[in-house]
């Protein structure tokens, strides 16, 4: 279902593309910031995990049902990493992909997050089998939320739910392909 040529892909400013081994320590310094993971799905992650992950990702199938990938965000001069985006094909309905995104605190607010989600959003579309884009966020994660909308995703649900032991509204936006 996915190219070889889905990854890399190149934007203005970033390059989207698998982990490399070069990758862990700037993947700790983000994912074991407590400000960057309180409202992600994920909590702190130990070295060991950090580096099983990025072996993992640098060998996983792209697109494998029911199964999240994640793809390394990386400065395009420099190649060095600064956050991540996870995609999920629903297993049940393949035409949907959720989405969740990653960008360390010193680049956040930078316009880099929404470079790089819609770069995939973009090549995610011209696959031509995926016909909408789900991301869920907390409400109190207003940036998120702004980004979402920056990307022309709707707010079609919120529900209340418990999520890391708190109770929140986790709101879920969606993207439907222009035809």
């Amino acid at each position: 279902m996915f190219p070889q040529s889905f990854l890399p892909k190149l934007t203005q400013r970033l390059i989207l593309r698998r982990f490399i081994d070069q990758d862990l320590e700037r993947f700790l310094d983000y994912r074991q910031d407590p400000q960057v993971a309180r409202f992600q799905g994920w909590s702190e992650i130990s070295y060991s995990e950090a580096q099983s992950f990025i072996s993992e990702m640098n060998n996983a199938e792209i697109g494998k049902l029911g199964e999240w990938f994640q793809i390394a965000i990386a400065d395009k001069q420099s190649n060095i990493l600064f956050g991540d985006i996870g995609m999920l094909i629903y297993a049940e309905n393949p035409a949907i992909v959720e989405i969740g995104f990653t960008v360390s605190r010193d680049r956040q607010g930078k316009g880099y997050a929404k470079e790089a989600v819609q770069a995939l959003i973009d090549s995610l579309f011209e696959l031509r089998t995926i016909n909408k884009i789900v991301g869920i966020t907390d409400a109190r994660n207003e940036p998120s939320i702004r980004l979402l909308r920056g990307l022309g995703m709707n707010l079609i649900r919120s529900d209340e739910v418990e999520f890391k032991g708190e109770l929140c509204i986790e709101q879920t936006f969606e993207l439907d392909r222009k035809n």
